[in-house]
This record gives C-alpha cells, structure tokens and sequence, in this order.
C-alpha cells in the first residue's frame, strides 16, 4: 500500500441476485483516497454510491476486489473483527440521523465509546468534547425531539468522529435539511477535515457540496467515469 494513500479499492464489483436474476451494481472500482484528503462521490440515482460507500464502510462487501485502508484489508477480517474494526476506524454519517430518540445528545454521542476500555468520566468527557466542536455545548442534554434537523445532524457528525476514526464517510449528510442548515454541516464537514484532518468520502448530489472537497469522483451505471 501507498504510505500516503489511507484507502485503496481494487477492482470492487458488487452484483445481487434477486430471483434467478443478477444486478451488477458496481462493475469493477479502483479509487485511492490519500490521507487527510475530503472527496466527494457523484452520480445519478442508482449509480452505485451508496452501495461502494457501505462496501468501503465495512458495512457490506464486495462480490471480488479488495479493501485496503491503513494497511489493513478489511475483507481478510471475520465478522466480529470487522465489527471491533469499523467502530475504532470509521465514522458513519447518514442523510438519516439515526439518533437513539430515548438518549440526550451526550449520551448518543457517546454510544461507540462504550465498545472501548475507559471509565465513565472519560467517554463523558469525549462526547462533550465531541458537541462542543459541533457548537452544541448548550444542547447536550437535549433529546432529539428537542432539537432542529441540523442539531440532530450535528450530533450525528459529533458520533462519528469522537472515536478519532481513519476515514469519516458521509451519505447524503445535508439531503434531509434547508440550505442554512445545509451550509451549517458543510462547514462542519470542511472544519473537520481542515483543522482536525480528518479524511472524508462524502456522497452527495449537490453540486454545491461537491466543490467544498479537494477532489470530486463521478460515478455511473457501476462504472467510476472521472476522478
């Protein structure tokens, strides 16, 4: 692996059979992502972005290619080593917010530090940490009810990246919100690549979104057409 690249896919192709039919949705990806770098991936409904963005998650995986981020090929690990792995090295953010609505903001944020050796007062001290960077500091006993979309997105964004994760990958994160609140995320996006220098692969269909990463990939019918 290229010491400089933090992901590498090779040759990734996913195909579901539904019935006695296959659907090839990915048709053979090579995408390098080099560290501290903010992509944006691209395409039309039904393009495959989600499907390569879960793959490279280590929420689904690929019919043949490999995975390979920070030196680890994540198809090599069995499923409770993936599970263990992707919780200490990747951040999830979703158009969905997938907050726990019985939980405060603090105690959402701290839900994947439970999978880590620490005391209470440590993921406590993370997760306020964690909001205070989102500019939620005044919120953190908040339910999600209680708070706008863009608070319940934040909050997301303040889950993913508390675990200090290799790589955040984004789905759609502004799809569900108006234009400031959208602006808002963005921002936050940019700030945790700029100043923290997290990597980020964010699907998006905002072209507006797009031009805020460093690099833009295009994706279509499976195929990766420019990057």
């Amino acid at each position: 692996m290229n010491n400089d690249n933090i992901l590498e896919v090779r040759d990734v192709g996913k195909t579901y059979r539904r019935g006695e039919n296959e659907v090839k949705v990915l048709n053979g990806i090579d995408l390098d992502v080099k560290r501290g770098e903010y992509v944006s991936l691209m395409g039309p409904s039904g393009s495959g972005k989600t499907t390569l963005l879960n793959i490279i998650g280590g929420i689904d995986s690929p019919t043949r290619g490999s995975v390979v981020i920070d030196g680890t090929n994540i198809a090599e690990l069995d499923d409770d080593g993936l599970s263990e792995w992707r919780t200490a090295n990747i951040g999830f953010v979703f158009q969905q917010y997938n907050l726990i609505p019985v939980l405060t903001a603090v105690e959402n944020v701290e839900l994947p530090l439970l999978l880590f050796t620490m005391t209470k007062e440590d993921r406590r001290r993370r997760a306020l940490a964690a909001l205070d960077v989102v500019g939620l500091k005044e919120r953190v006993n908040h339910y999600p009810r209680q708070m706008s979309g863009g608070e319940e997105q934040r909050t997301s964004i303040a889950r993913a990246f508390v675990t200090d994760p290799k790589l955040i990958v984004a789905d759609e994160p502004t799809g569900n919100l108006d234009a400031v609140a959208a602006k808002n995320i963005l921002d936050l996006m940019q700030t945790l690549n700029e100043r923290f220098h997290k990597t980020i692969l964010m699907v998006t269909h905002d072209p507006a979104a797009a031009k805020r990463a460093h690099r833009l990939v295009q994706l279509n019918k499976g195929d990766l057409v420019s990057q």
